[in-house]
């Protein structure tokens, strides 16, 4: 069923299908007549991760807002937007959980918080982006497209408010592999902190260049014409 046709209801728990060109009404429409319980609907594969973060931040409430992402390969074109929005104050703090060749793009978010986590090898992790407002949390679960491919992808979602017992045991395990799995980055050296002292008594002595010892300078000679009593001292006496 579409819900791209004015006439189409929303039903809990009835798969339905998400147009990109109406994504936003209809994940907003979904989620809220299914406040509190799971939803599911389908894409034909044109629904990317940009679509799905853009158009459900606003579900989460007010700032301060935390985005969590998990995926096998992360979506570039979703991470420029995602910089974007840390820059224009919507993202406190952004979390992914990504492979280990993932791991250096850290750097690319200056202006949020970032948490990093490594996804396991031994087995698969279901992929999902979840916004943390001030009020509600928003999750999608399924596959996380960087861009347009032809495909059928059924998704589940849910909008719950922050203290729901039903968010929290749809979310709690990923939560808790979330934690065993982070990665400490490292924080930057702060000039006159011991790591940033130890590092200066670390560093050779600088050698203070020698400079050629000059030559004292000698007194001219002079011819002077010899008399007695320069032969003979005890004259003047």
């Amino acid at each position: 069923m579409s819900l791209c046709h004015s006439d189409h209801k929303t039903t809990k728990n009835m798969t339905n299908i998400i147009e990109p060109c109406c994504a936003e009404r209809q994940l907003g429409q979904l989620f809220r007549e299914a406040h509190g319980q799971a939803a599911l609907f389908e894409t034909n594969g044109d629904v990317t991760a940009k679509l799905f973060i853009k158009d459900t931040m606003l579900l989460s409430g007010d700032r301060p807002r935390t985005l969590t992402i998990a995926a096998s390969e992360m979506p570039q074109e979703a991470m420029r937007f995602i910089s974007r929005y840390a820059q224009l104050g919507y993202i406190a703090t952004l979390r992914l959980m990504v492979h280990e060749s993932d791991l250096a793009l850290h750097p690319a978010f200056p202006d949020c918080n970032v948490e990093l986590a490594m996804l396991p090898d031994e087995k698969p992790v279901p992929e999902l982006m979840m916004w943390r407002g001030s009020s509600h949390t928003v999750v999608i679960q399924g596959t996380m497209p960087d861009t347009v491919s032809p495909a059928l992808h059924l998704y589940a979602g849910m909008l719950c408010g922050n203290q729901s017992l039903t968010l929290r045991a749809a979310t709690d395990a990923f939560e808790a592999l979330f934690r065993a799995r982070r990665v400490e980055l490292e924080a930057p050296a702060v000039s006159g902190s011991p790591a940033d002292n130890n590092a200066d008594n670390d560093k050779p002595a600088p050698v203070p260049s020698v400079a050629a010892p000059q030559q004292p300078k000698q007194p001219k000679k002079t011819t002077r014409k010899k008399t007695t009593t320069d032969e003979h001292p005890e004259a003047m006496a």
